[in-house]
Formats: structure tokens, sequence, C-alpha cells
């Protein structure tokens, strides 16, 4: 039987094919022809090494039509030792896929240049001396303008010496990807302890002190991790320009004056950037999202300082997660320090922040070193809701200090503020170390709602558990809205409560209806007895002071049970609360107290321009539960109202000690008086135990409200001090008119119809009225001075002399009150 004859060149191409099938690997790294000295690629086993390439004094170039590493395989760089940078570039259409490993000689650095793509899988590494850039760049750019390009890679007679400045990048640039495993950390003990790195290595890594740069379009973490121990991560997502390139000790750092978009970043599924031992983490987006536990991280110890965490995101920020094993995966950004160095800074931008599913960004010491600084700037900012496995971890910006160290400070810029469902701003110390200081500058706050039990309310907070003070709470705002949130400053402990600065240039309204609870429509500083003193170590009284509160706005509401307070349940005194509003209005139960439970009773001093109304069973309060005597309370305002029947009282009462005082200045009070014991109706009382009152006093007007007549003034004008005596008509003379009936009110009062007599004045006949020759003024006739007035049978007014005898002088003197 005959065969059909098949052409050789059909049974060639199929074996060709059949081979390249069966081992794909050997056309995965293929050289081109574009250099003066091209690359070379040899197999051996499962490494492919590249030999060859052009060198121009410490660089090497490398050129590659394709560009990849299969699972299990080597690419080896086989350099000389001297080589600084090794560039690659891929010329071809193929996207580069990297899941095996990339090893370098010496210390070069690596640079990858594919426009098509570059996926890193799950088993990428990287074994190399130096930093490592991977972009999807067209070219690199150098500072003799020579590029090196993948897009236009045409053959140069000598390629540059120099060090590259920038990556020039196309429109639509292709992404990077990076998969994996996800991270291997853990938190043994989840409230008082560091995260813990395992012992399983995964993902992209470089050596100590080196940078790890991924610059393209979009960035994908999928479970990836990337790790740059002591040194530098660079992210960055562009859409076009020129990103510049300066080398530094570490590698490189990135900047992207020449990058008019960007592109989005997302980190999902427990992917990690982990630059720890100071290193410095910088992200450049148009959008970044990190959802299901992916974490930026960087922790210092032993002596290692500082360190940054750069994020800055043109467009939003979006931090989500669900339902995460463990509380590690809760926190989104963290810098910790577990020794005596500080912590790495923490720096976020963007236009929106939203912070869900009790995500955070936190900064934590561990030990003496000071916990890094947060500081936050977007044009919105929305921090929302709980874990839903962890209710107690709630989104949040946060500062916490475990032990010597202090916490850090916490700054949060914003144009719109929104904590809803137990979000939060705070700053914790639990130990020796004192809290950071919280400011928040926003033009437009509202803190609504709270977490399930244990009930945490939305708002900012700053607490000592622990022998450090609390850090201070600075608000900035323009209108303050807290319904069933919170603003507190609390001491548990041996530590006194941080201040509370609230200055809002609108508004401050704090209540709504909601269920009794210490925390909810509240803002207060206060040493206090801690709900779950068990859980958090904390002792049965605290002996710490309370911190102060200060209001400035111009219109400040307290109803529905809300708060506003000083307080010290412990031994300590209690602080002083300032008010400086134009009106304070308490309604349904609202309240201004200064509490204490056995130290003297707190000071309030309220100053309302305008109005201060109380209503329905509000409270302005200075009161000592036991073994303390009673506060003060300064009351200024030129009108006072409560309603005799609503029971809305101000005291300063001792249920024990001495009563404290109460002073009001005010030009009217209605609706409420002093008593000596607090009764149902609208009372003002500083009561004491066994008779030690203490002292009410009310500083007004002499005036009978309830006569409805205002007061005449006292000092009657006397006219005889207006007129001048014996002045000659061409002198500085005056006409004074004093009123036309009646007498003169006080010019602080309001012109009363009925507290007048009108007098017509008389009319001047015309016909009298002749022209004046200016030409023949002189020294005239003395004039005779009005000195009184009389009301004619006409019912006119006229005036009348009552001239006194004049004593002849030889020379004629202006008296020394006549003007000149």
């Amino acid at each position: 039987m005959k065969f059909p004859p098949y052409p050789f060149w059909l049974f060639n191409s199929s074996t060709l094919l059949f081979l390249y099938i069966s081992n794909p690997t050997a056309a995965e790294i293929v050289p081109d022809a574009t250099l003066p000295v091209n690359s070379r690629v040899t197999e051996q086993g499962n490494t492919t090494v590249i030999e060859g390439g052009t060198t121009a004094g410490t660089n090497l170039f490398h050129s590659f039509k394709d560009f990849s590493v299969p699972t299990g395989r080597t690419a080896f760089f086989n350099n000389a030792i001297d080589i600084q940078n090794i560039f690659s570039r891929v010329t071809g259409n193929s996207i580069s896929n990297i899941d095996g490993l990339i090893k370098a000689n010496g210390v070069a650095n690596l640079f990858l240049l594919n426009p098509n793509g570059i996926i890193f899988g799950p088993n990428a590494r990287l074994n190399i001396g130096g930093s490592f850039l991977a972009t999807t760049a067209n070219s690199i750019n150098f500072a003799d303008n020579f590029q090196f390009s993948a897009t236009n890679p045409q053959t140069a007679p000598l390629l540059t010496i120099n060090v590259p400045i920038g990556l020039q990048f196309g429109q639509n640039p292709a992404s990077i990807q990076v998969q994996g495993t996800g991270y291997d950390l853990s938190d043994p003990h989840p409230i008082f302890g560091p995260i813990i790195r395992g012992n399983t290595l995964t993902g992209l890594q470089v050596l100590p002190g080196k940078t790890l740069a991924l610059v393209g379009g979009d960035i994908n973490l999928v479970d990836g991790v990337i790790t740059a121990e002591q040194g530098r991560i660079e992210l960055g997502s562009v859409d076009g320009g020129e990103v510049s390139l300066n080398l530094i000790s570490q590698g490189f750092t990135l900047s992207y004056q020449g990058v008019q978009n960007f592109r989005d970043i997302r980190m999902s599924q427990r992917s990690l950037a982990d630059a720890s031992g100071g290193g410095f983490i910088r992200v450049q987006a148009n959008n970044l999202s990190l959802t299901n536990g992916s974490l930026i991280w960087i922790q210092n110890q032993g002596s290692q300082q500082g360190g940054t965490i750069n994020i800055n995101a043109e467009r939003s920020i979006k931090l989500s997660g669900n339902n995460p094993p463990s509380r590690s995966q809760t926190f989104s950004v963290i810098s910790e320090t577990i020794g005596s160095g500080n912590g790495a800074y923490i720096v976020v931008s963007t236009k929106d922040l939203m912070i869900l599913d009790g995500q955070s960004i936190h900064t934590h010491s561990y030990d003496s070193g000071k916990a890094g600084n947060l500081n936050v700037s977007a044009d919105s900012i929305q921090l929302i809701g709980f874990s839903p496995t962890f209710t107690f971890q709630a989104s949040a910006l946060a500062s916490i200090a475990y032990s010597s160290g202090n916490a850090g400070n916490i700054t949060a810029s914003t144009q719109r503020l929104a904590i809803v469902n137990g979000g939060n701003i705070v700053s914790v110390t639990f130990s020796s170390g004192d809290g950071g200081n919280v400011t928040v500058n926003a033009a437009d706050i509202e803190l609504i709602g709270t977490t399930p039990p244990p009930i945490l309310p939305s708002g900012f907070s700053s607490d000592s558990l622990g022998e450090g003070n609390g850090g201070t709470l600075t608000v900035n705002t323009s209108r303050l809205v807290i319904r069933e949130g919170g603003i507190t400053s609390s001491a548990y402990a041996a530590g006194d409560a941080g201040d509370i600065t609230i200055n809002a240039t609108e508004s401050v309204e704090i209540g709504s209806i909601a269920p009794e609870h210490p925390w909810i429509n509240y803002l207060g500083a206060s040493s206090r007895i801690h709900p779950y003193p068990a859980i958090l170590r904390q002792p049965a009284v605290p002996s710490g002071f309370s911190g102060n509160v200060t209001i400035n706005t111009p219109v400040l509401r307290v109803r529905d049970n809300a708060k506003v307070e000083v307080n010290n349940q412990g031994i300590g005194n209690g602080g002083t609360l300032r008010v400086n509003a134009n009106y304070i209005f308490l309604d349904n139960g609202g309240r201004i107290t200064a509490l204490t439970e056995s130290g003297t009773g707190g000071n309030i001093e309220l100053r309302a321009r305008n109005l201060l109304l109380m209503r329905r069973n509000s409270e302005i309060s200075a009161t000592a539960s036991s073994a303390g005597d009673g506060g003060n309370i300064n009351i200024t305002t030129p009108l006072l109202v409560a309603f005799p029947s609503e029971d809305s009282d101000i005291s300063a009462d001792s249920l024990e000690q001495r009563g404290g005082s109460v002073t009001i200045n005010s030009s009217a009070i209605f609706g409420t008086q002093f008593r000596n014991g607090n009764t149902s109706l609208s009372d003002i009382t500083a009561t004491g135990a066994n008779s030690q009152n203490g002292t009410v006093q009310i500083n007004t007007p002499d005036v009978d409200p309830s006569s409805g007549l205002i007061e005449l003034p006292v000092n009657i004008v006397d006219p005889t001090r207006l007129i001048a005596r014996g002045c000659p008509a061409n002198r500085g003379n005056s006409f004074t008119v004093t009123g036309r009936g009646g007498l003169p009110p006080s010019p602080n009062e309001l012109l009363r119809a009925n507290n007048t007599v009108s007098v017509n004045w008389v009319t001047r006949d015309s016909s009298s009225r002749g022209a004046e020759d200016s030409s023949s003024r002189g020294l005239q006739e003395q004039i005779v001075e009005a000195t009184g007035w009389i009301i004619n049978d006409k019912g006119e007014m006229e005036l009348i002399a009552f001239a006194p005898t004049p004593t002849s002088n030889g020379n004629w003197f202006a008296p020394l009150s006549c003007p000149e």
C-alpha cells in the first residue's frame, strides 16, 4: 500500500508545533535582533540562562520578542558582577506571564519593560541583589535624551551610560497583575498584641533596603503579596504621560508631575504591601480599593525609625471587606512600632474616602517608640459601619498606644465628614504613654448612629485607659450635627482626660430620640468607670481628672436627653465647661452639666449674647453626688427664659457637702427663680446637705417684668449743661434738642409711643425770610439765649429767656466754655 505523499513542510511544521505544545518553555524567552550586541538565551534544565546584551558603562541592555517565565522555571540574568542596572524590554505583542523565578547576579537593579502587560502568577519569585521595577511604559528615558523603547526598538550604535530619569507611557497603557495565595499573618493577642508574620514567604520580594515598583495602567493584586523590608514599595497607576525616576541608595523614587490622568489600583482577597522595618510605601492612582482583608503595612522593630505610607488617589479610596476571620484583616492600612523606634507616618489624600465594614487606618505603638501620625485630606470622608464578625471593630481612623510610647496625632481635613453606624476617629492609650491629639477640620460634620451591642456611637474620641494622659480633641467646622453619636474624651484609670474644643462658625446640634446610653447624643470630657473593666484591665474607680470642654458657636442646640458635660466619677475634681454663643437652646431633657462623684463639682461658664432658652425638663447643673462640694455656674446673657411648669432647672447642689454657687448676669429672667430646694417648677438652686447651702447671685436691672413698663432714666438731662452762656453770635455756637416731650429715654432702650408727649413744632412765617447780605456780617448785637420753654394757648412751644444780669467789663471776652 502506498501512502499519500504528504509534503515534507507539513510534517516539519506539525512536528515543530507538537514540540512547541509539548515543551512551551522553549519559546517563552525569545531575544530579538535590535541591539548592537543581542541577547543570547540557552536552556539548562529548568533554567533559561540569559547572557550577552549590550553593555554601556555599568548599564546592561537586553531586548526580547517574548519574555515569560512558566511555573517551576527560572529566568537567570547571568550578568557581570559590576553591572548596576539591567534594562530588559519586550518588543513583541505578547503579555509577560511570570510564574517562576527571576534572578540576577550581584547587586544589579532589574527593569522589566513590556507595554503589552505583565502578570505575576502565584508562584512568581525574585532573587536579585538590587531593586526591581516592572512597568508597561513604552520606554525608559535617560538624561541624554536617549529612550530605550519597546514600541520603537531602533538599533542604537551606542547605548547610554547614564542613569534612567523617567518612564514614558503611551495612551491606554496595559495593566499589571499580581496573583498569589494571600498573606501569612496572625494576631494571637487580638486586643493588645501586634500583627505577627508567619514563616511562609510568598509573593514578590526584594532584599532589605531595596525598592519594588509596579508602574503601569491598572494595577491589580488578587491574593498578591509584595514585600520590601526596610525598603520602598512604589505602586503607580497612570494613563499616559511621564513618570519621573530618581535613583537613591534604597533603589529609586517615583514622582508624577508629568502625568495628567491616572488609572485604578485594586487590592483584594488578602493582598499585602509590606515595607516593614522603617520602609516607605507610596500608592498613586485615580481610584484605590482595598477589599476583603487586603492590607498596606509597615511594622518597625527595635530602633528602626519612622518610614511613611503615602497614599494619593485623585478620585476615590474605598476600604471594605466581608467577614474577615481575624482582627488583623479589619485593618486596611496600618503602621506599627514594637521597639524604641517611632512608627511610620500615614498620609492619605483623595477626593472621596469611604471606609466600610469595620475596615480602618491605624497607627500603633507596642513599646517605647511613638506611634506614627495619621494625616487624612479629602473633599469627602465617610466612615460607615462595623465588622460583621467583630461588631466592636468599627470603621475608623485611629492611633493607639499600648505601652510607654505615645500614640500618634490624627488630623482629618475635609469639606464633608459623615460618620455613621459606629464609625470613629479615635486616639487611645492603654498604658503610660500619652494619647495623641485629634484634630478635625471639616465644613460639615454629621455623627449619626451606633453599632449593635456593645453599643459604640459614631463620633470622635480620645481615651486614656492607663497612666498616660488622653490627647486633646479639636473640631473646626461650620456645622456639627450629632444624632445618636458622640464626642468623648475619657479617662478610666490614673491618666487625665484630654480637653475638647469645638469651633463651629454656624451651629452645633446635639440630640435625637434614642435609647438612654452614656455615650449616645453626648459631647463631653470625663473621668469615668469603664463599663467593661475586667476585659480591658481597668480599676474599679478612676483617679484621673476630667478634661475641659469649650464650645464656640453662634447657635448651640441640645435636645432629646442629649448632654454636654464634664464629669468625674472618681476621686478627682470636675473640669470646666465653657460655651460662647449667640443663642443657647436646651429642650426636652437637654443638659449642660459639670458633675462629680467625690471631688469638687466642675465649673460651667455660659455666655449667650442674645438668648438662653430652657424648655421641657432641660438642665444646667454643677452637682456633686457625694463627698464633694457643688460646682460653680456662671451665666451671662441679656435674656434667660424658661417655662415655670416645665421643670427646667439651674443647680449647683451637693448631696452630702456644701452647695456651690450660681451667678447669673442678665437683663431679664423669665419663668424661673431662686428657690431653697428643687421643686416641680423651673428652679435656680445651690442646695447643700445639712443646710450648707451655696450662693445664688442674680444680677439684673431694677425692673419688675410683670409691670410691662420700661424703667425711667435715673439721671435726667440737665439742659443748662447743654446751653452756652453769653457767647457772641459769630462764635462756635450750637442748638441742642433734647426731645419733643416727656423725659428722655435711655439710649439703650426702645422709644415707646405711649411713653412720650408729642408737641407740634411752631412754623416760621415764610414771608419774614429775606436775603442776607454776607458782607454786612460782623460782630452783631448779642443774642439773648433761650433758657426755657412754655406751651402757649395755641398748644405751641415757645422759647423764653431768663437772662442773668451781666457784669460790665471794659473788654469783651468770650467765656471759656465758648468754642472758638
